[in-house]
C-alpha cells in the first residue's frame, strides 16, 4: 500500500518541470467529454506535438520509415493523406519505442504536367513547380505528421539530379546503356515517348487521351534484363512482400532463356541501330541457325506485306558471322512445337515444316555439322566476347527506354557527335556533372576532344522520371552532400525498413528501384542488395460516387436529389446509382483534405482514415463511424477524467486493492500492450489496433470508480492508454496526458511526468507475460498463439520448432508428416517482448493449398472442441 503525506506531495508538485504545455482543459471536469473541444485542444498542443522525440536511448537502433514521395501537382488529395498518416503512425511508434527513426520527405518534381502547364498557363515548368511545392509543404504542415523536412529533397534541384546523372554514366560505363532505335509508344499530342504503364486498356495516353502509336526512334537505353534472374530470384528470399512479389514476378516473367542482341544490316548491308532480340532456351542452336521467323506484332513487322514475308533486313550470326535471312510467317504455317519469344525465333533445321518454307522462299536452313560441335557454354562466352548479350534472362521482360523527348526533366549527360546523324556519343565526365537543362531552342556546340570532329552537341532528351525515382530512398541519407553520393557511414542506414506506398507501383517503380539498388550494390555503393525490407500497400481512397443510369454519366453530388429509396439528377429527375470509385476530378467524387481537417480536425480525421479498413484494403470514405470514434474518445477523456478525480480527492480511499483484481487489470494491460504492439509493428493492422485501444478503454469504464485512485495496475492500463493511442489521435493524447500530469500517480517511477507524451516510452509487457508465437509455412500464417515469454524467448530454432510440435502445433505438423512432408530448414525472427516467428520451409510437392486445407480443419476442430467444452460446463 502507498501512502504520502502532505509535505511531500506539495514538494513533488512544486519540483516538476512544467515546461511541457499545461492542458487546454481544466482536470478534473464535471463534463468528461473531449470531442465539443476537440478543435481547441488541438490549437493548444499542435506546435507542442510537432517536438516529438527525435533520438532513441540506443543510438544504434534505428528504423527507416519511407512513404512514396508524391509529385507537386499543387494539391494534396485524400490519398496523400492516407498514405502520409499510415506512415506517421509507424513513425511515431518506432520513436516511442526507443528507436532513431528516419521519416523524410521530397517531391518527384520532373515530369510532363509541369511543361504542359507551362504552356497552358505561360509560365515557367521550374516556376511552376516550385509554386507548387511550396503550396504542398504548407499543406502538409497542417496535417499533424511529423516528417524530417531537414531531408527535403526535389528531384529537379541540381544537387539531385547531378547524381541522377552520375548513376546514368555509370550504367553506361559498365555497358548497360546504350543507344538504338527502339519501338516505342508515341503521344502524338504530347508529342513523347510514353512507358506500358502510361497506357490505359484502350490503348490511350494517360495525360492526353490520345491513342498512342508505334514509332522507332532513336533512344537511350538501360538493358535491364541483364539483372532479370537476380531480381526474380531476389524476391523469393522476400515472402513478407506478399501479393507484391506476385505482382512483381509476373511483370518479369519466368527467367529461362538466353538472350542475344543480334546486329542488323539493311538490303544494301549498312549496319542499322537497332538489334534484333533473340531469346532461346538452347543457346548452341544459334550456331548453326541460318533464318529467324517472326509472327505478329514484332518491331521488324511490316504492316500490310503478303505471307509469308522476307524482309530485307538480315541478322548477324556473332557465331559463324553469316547473314541470317528474317521471314515474317503466320502463325500457322510454322512449327507448333517451336516457342516464340517476343514473337521471334530461330527456324529449325529439324522442322520438316520450317524447313519447306524457308525453301519455298529461297532459303535453305540446313546446316554444316561442324557447327553442331559448338555447346551452350561455347555460344555464351562467343556473345559475351562481343558484347550481343549471352546471359539468361526473362522470357519477356523488355529493356527499359529512358529517353523522353521532354525539356523539364534530368537531362541526360551525354554529348552527340557534330554530324547529321549523331553516329557517335560519349558521356559528360564526372566533373562536369550536373548537365543542366538547355535554355535555348537549337543545342550548343561544345569542344570534345573525345569526338571525330572535336565538337559535341549536348543530348536534348531526358531521363524518364522512373529513373529520378528509382534511388531517391538513398538521397534521403545525406541530402545535403555535394562530393558523393552518399557517405560511407550512411550507407549503413540501409534498406528502408517500412515502404508504404500505393499498390499500384508494385511492378515499374519498385522493378526499377530494386534494379538500380543491386546495381550500386554491385559497383560497391551501398551494402545491402535490396532496397526495402517490409512493403506496406495501402489501398485507395474511395468517394461516394453518383452515375447516371441511362447514359453512364458522373454527376456531382449537390446536382442529386434523393426521393425515397432512389438517388436522381435535379435537373431531369434522371435516375442515379450510387458508388464509391477511387477519388478523381472526371467522377466529382473528391473530397479536399484541408476542407475535412478544418471541419472535423487533426485527430478525428486521422482515425477516420485509419479505423475504416486496414491499410492494404481501400478505404470508402464517408462509412467511418464518427459516432462511434467521437464516443471512444469521449470515453477515454472519462477515464484520465476519472483517474485524476480519484487521484486528487482529499478524502482518496486507500483500501488495499485485492489481488485477483489487480491480476485482472495486469493481464488486461499486458493483452492491449503485446496487441496493439504486435498489430502496429508486425501486422500493420491499424485498424484493429485501434479496435484494441477500444477494448481496453471499455475494461477500464468497468472498472470500480475508487480502482482508480488506488489501484498500480489500472493506473498503469489508464498512462498505457493514453502513451498508446498518441499514434493515431496525437493531440487529445497530449491534453489527457497532461491531465494525467497534474496529479501523483501511485507509482511514480514508471513515467516520467516532467516530459511530455511524446518523450514517454511505449509500454513493454511484463517479463512474465504471455507473447506471440507464430508459425508460417509458404508465406502463410498458421496462427498466433500467446505463448509465456519465459518458455519460447531465447529458444534457438530447433528447439522452437519443438515446442510448437509437442504443443501448439501438434496437430497441423503432425497431419503433414503424415503426407510425407517434413520441414527442410526453419527461420527464427523474434523482437523481445513482442513475438517469435517460425518460418518452415518444405520441399516442392507442399503446396500452399494443402496448407490452407490443413489449417480450415484446425479451425473446425477447435471450434468443435470449445462447443464440446461448453456443453459439459452446462451440463456439470
Amino acid at each position: 500500500m502507498y501512502s504520502w503525506s502532505s509535505k511531500r506531495v506539495v514538494h513533488i508538485i512544486q519540483s516538476r518541470d512544467f515546461s511541457l504545455v499545461g492542458s487546454h482543459l481544466k482536470w478534473p471536469r464535471e463534463d468528461s467529454s473531449i470531442v465539443a473541444n476537440l478543435k481547441e485542444v488541438e490549437r493548444h498542443w499542435r506546435d507542442a506535438v510537432q517536438q516529438c522525440r527525435r533520438c532513441g536511448k540506443n543510438s544504434a537502433a534505428r528504423k527507416y520509415i519511407l512513404s512514396m514521395f508524391p509529385y507537386p501537382s499543387g494539391n494534396l488529395h485524400m490519398g496523400h493523406m492516407r498514405v502520409y498518416t499510415i506512415s506517421d503512425v509507424i513513425a511515431r511508434y518506432y520513436r516511442l519505442s526507443g528507436f532513431n527513426v528516419i521519416h523524410p520527405m521530397g517531391w518527384d518534381a520532373f515530369g510532363l504536367p509541369a511543361e504542359n502547364a507551362a504552356v497552358e498557363r505561360g509560365v515557367d515548368p521550374e516556376q511552376w513547380t516550385h509554386t507548387n511545392i511550396r503550396t504542398m509543404r504548407e499543406q502538409l504542415l497542417k496535417t499533424g505528421i511529423i516528417f524530417d523536412w531537414d531531408r527535403e529533397i526535389l528531384t529537379c534541384s541540381p544537387e539531385y539530379y547531378r547524381w541522377t546523372q552520375w548513376i546514368f554514366c555509370k550504367l553506361y560505363d559498365h555497358g548497360l546503356v546504350y543507344r538504338s532505335l527502339a519501338e516505342v509508344n508515341w503521344d502524338p499530342v504530347d508529342c513523347t515517348v510514353l512507358a506500358a504503364e502510361q497506357i490505359d486498356e484502350s490503348g490511350r495516353s494517360w495525360r492526353s487521351g490520345a491513342i498512342a502509336e508505334k514509332r522507332k526512334l532513336k533512344q537511350w537505353i538501360v538493358e535491364t534484363p541483364k539483372y532479370a534472374k537476380r531480381l526474380l530470384e531476389g524476391l523469393q528470399k522476400m515472402p513478407h512482400w506478399q501479393e507484391v512479389a506476385e505482382i512483381q514476378a509476373n511483370w518479369i516473367g519466368k527467367c529461362d532463356v538466353w538472350r542475344f542482341r543480334l546486329p542488323l544490316k539493311n538490303g544494301d548491308g549498312t549496319l542499322l541501330d537497332e538489334t534484333f532480340d533473340l531469346r532461346i532456351r538452347q543457346p548452341h542452336r544459334l550456331a548453326s541457325a541460318r533464318a529467324l521467323f517472326i509472327r505478329g506484332a514484332h518491331p521488324l513487322a511490316s504492316p500490310g506485306a503478303k505471307l509469308p514475308y522476307i524482309l530485307k533486313e538480315t541478322a548477324m550470326n556473332i557465331v559463324r558471322g553469316n547473314e541470317m535471312r528474317i521471314i515474317w510467317v503466320p502463325a500457322e504455317k510454322s512449327s507448333s512445337e517451336e516457342e516464340y519469344f517476343l514473337d521471334a525465333r530461330i527456324a529449325s533445321e529439324e522442322s520438316d515444316l520450317d524447313v519447306a518454307l524457308a525453301r519455298s522462299l529461297g532459303v535453305e536452313l540446313r546446316s554444316s555439322p561442324i557447327w553442331s560441335t559448338l555447346n551452350d557454354k561455347d555460344v555464351v562466352q562467343i556473345a559475351e566476347f562481343g558484347k550481343y548479350g549471352g546471359y539468361e534472362t526473362s522470357e519477356r521482360l523488355l529493356d527499359w527506354v529512358v529517353s523522353r523527348q521532354r525539356r523539364w526533366g534530368t537531362p541526360i549527360p551525354v554529348l552527340l557527335s557534330d554530324d547529321a546523324e549523331h553516329r557517335h556519343a560519349v558521356r559528360v565526365r564526372d566533373d562536369e556533372l550536373p548537365v543542366v537543362p538547355s535554355t535555348g531552342d537549337r543545342p550548343q556546340r561544345i569542344p570534345c576532344s573525345r569526338l571525330p570532329n572535336g565538337f559535341g552537341i549536348p543530348e536534348t532528351d531526358t531521363l524518364d522520371t522512373f529513373f529520378d525515382s528509382s534511388w531517391y530512398y538513398l538521397r534521403y541519407l545525406d541530402p545535403k552532400n555535394d562530393e558523393e553520393i552518399i557517405a560511407a557511414d550512411k550507407v549503413a542506414q540501409m534498406p528502408v525498413d517500412v515502404y508504404i506506398g500505393g499498390i499500384e507501383h508494385a511492378a515499374v517503380h519498385l522493378f526499377f528501384a530494386r534494379f538500380i539498388s543491386y546495381f550500386l550494390n554491385d559497383i560497391g555503393v551501398t551494402r545491402s542488395v535490396e532496397p526495402f525490407d517490409q512493403l506496406l500497400p495501402q489501398g485507395v481512397v474511395r468517394g461516394r460516387t453518383f452515375l447516371r443510369i441511362d447514359n453512364g454519366k458522373y454527376v456531382p453530388e449537390a446536382d442529386v436529389i434523393q426521393k425515397e429509396s432512389t438517388f436522381v439528377e435535379k435537373s431531369d429527375g434522371g435516375e442515379v446509382i450510387v458508388q464509391y470509385e477511387k477519388m478523381s476530378k472526371s467522377k466529382h467524387n473528391g473530397v479536399e483534405p484541408l476542407l475535412v481537417l478544418d471541419r472535423d480536425g487533426i485527430d478525428l480525421t486521422r482515425l477516420q482514415l485509419l479505423s475504416s479498413a486496414a491499410p492494404r484494403a481501400p478505404v470508402n470514405w464517408g462509412d467511418a463511424d464518427m459516432k462511434g470514434l467521437k464516443k471512444w474518445l469521449n470515453r477515454v477523456s472519462w477515464v484520465v477524467n476519472e483517474y485524476v478525480a480519484q487521484r486528487s480527492s482529499s478524502s482518496r480511499n486507500c483500501r488495499r486493492v485485492d489481488s485477483a483484481t489487480e491480476a485482472h487489470y495486469r493481464e488486461v494491460y499486458n493483452y492491449a500492450v503485446r496487441n496493439v504492439s504486435m498489430l502496429l509493428e508486425v501486422l500493420h493492422l491499424h485498424n484493429t489496433a485501434i479496435a484494441r485501444l477500444i477494448g481496453l478503454t471499455n475494461s477500464l469504464r468497468k472498472a470500480e470508480p475508487s480502482l482508480f485512485g488506488r489501484s498500480v495496475e489500472v493506473e498503469r492500463c489508464v498512462h498505457a492508454l493514453v502513451i498508446m493511442m498518441q499514434v493515431f489521435a496525437p493531440h487529445t493524447a497530449a491534453e489527457l496526458w497532461s491531465a494525467l500530469c497534474s496529479v501523483i500517480a501511485i507509482d511514480e517511477t514508471k513515467w516520467r511526468k516532467t516530459e511530455a507524451v511524446t518523450e514517454q516510452d511505449w509500454p513493454l509487457v511484463d517479463a512474465d507475460a504471455d507473447i506471440d508465437f507464430i508459425l508460417k509455412v509458404l508465406d502463410v500464417s498458421c496462427g498466433r498463439v500467446a505463448m509465456p515469454r519465459q518458455l519460447i524467448e531465447g529458444l534457438n530454432a530447433e528447439e522452437v520448432l519443438k515446442v510448437a510440435s509437442e504443443g501448439s502445433h501438434k496437430w497441423f505438423l503432425e497431419e503433414l508428416a503424415k503426407a510425407g512432408h517434413q520441414p527442410l530448414k526453419c527461420e527464427l525472427q523474434q523482437r523481445e517482448g513482442l513475438h517469435v516467428t517460425l518460418t518452415l520451409h518444405f520441399g516442392d510437392s507442399l503446396k500452399q493449398d494443402y496448407v490452407k486445407k490443413l489449417l480450415n480443419e484446425m479451425a473446425a476442430r477447435r471450434v468443435k472442441k470449445k462447443k464440446s467444452q461448453k456443453i459439459t460446463t452446462i451440463s456439470n
